[in-house]
């Protein structure tokens, strides 16, 4: 928070997103306008964990959140979905229009059901809503339970890199500053609703996010293999034709480049 102060005055409210009340008072008193949803219980395997803490805060936080929107009558909404809603086995690129949602996680279908709600609070009340499908965002302040986060502290560590598979499964990453490029560009849109892929498009595989942490790191990875885990997809991999249509999306960070930045940011804390 102390770098988001420094930009300015910004004004903090700290509550649960599940406090409808709470909300609406906060976002009337500041006369917000726009909302970027980020609020969740994070994560496929975590999900599996707590079922009903997931659905309590990602569905009952989002219609709270929805709810409180409509009340303090915010124009736009902008709602951080997730890749997972696609589901395993299905083919690639995934396509917002085309390809059809099979969630496989507690925390996947969470995040499907959050659009549904947009969709319908969009309809019913005439809020713009625009949900983005992030694809395995990384880079500087990463959630430490990420696979990045913990291969490189593992690196550095010199304790075991934990592999799930064989390391043939494949992600198509998006580095944070093309996310949020994709959160600010999505603030502008004026239809009714809509969903988006944002990603980079292009797709690394896990065994090969190894080897290039290891030559930044200029350490020998250790590595140790498990079972794959419930939830978790074989591939992902976005067409991003509606992202760049509509929000003029264009990825700028290489992998190579995202993950350096990761590293650098790691060693400086």
């Amino acid at each position: 928070m102390a770098s988001v102060r420094a930009l300015g005055d910004v004004p903090l409210v700290q509550t649960d997103i599940r406090d409808t009340a709470g909300l609406r008072d906060a976002l009337h008193e500041n006369r917000v306008d726009t909302i970027f949803h980020l609020a969740a219980i994070p994560g496929v395997r975590r999900s599996v964990e707590v079922p009903q803490l997931c659905n309590d805060v990602n569905v009952q936080g989002t219609i709270s959140v929805l709810e409180a929107a409509r009340q303090a009558g915010v124009r736009k909404i902008v709602f951080a979905s997730s890749s997972s809603v696609y589901g395993s086995g299905l083919p690639i690129p995934f396509d917002e229009e085309r390809t059809r949602t099979r969630p496989i996680s507690p925390y996947a279908a969470s995040k499907l059901a959050g659009e549904h709600f947009c969709h319908a609070y969009s309809h019913l009340y005439g809020i713009s809503i625009t949900c983005l499908r992030l694809f395995t965002v990384y880079g500087p302040r990463q959630r430490p339970d990420l696979a990045i986060s913990k291969f490189i502290r593992a690196l550095f560590d010199n304790t075991e890199v934990p592999i799930f598979g064989d390391g043939s499964s494949r992600r198509d990453y998006t580095y944070c500053t093309d996310a949020v490029a994709a959160f600010v560009a999505a603030m502008h849109i004026e239809s009714p609703f809509e969903i988006v892929n944002i990603a980079s498009g292009r797709p690394v595989f896990l065994r090969e996010v190894i080897s290039r942490l290891a030559a930044v790191t200029n350490r020998e990875p250790l590595i140790r293999r498990s079972p794959p885990q419930p939830g978790d997809l074989d591939a992902t991999e976005a067409n991003l034709n509606k992202a760049r249509t509509l929000l003029r999306y264009s990825p700028s960070v290489s992998f190579e480049d995202g993950i350096r930045a990761q590293v650098e940011w790691t060693v400086r804390q």
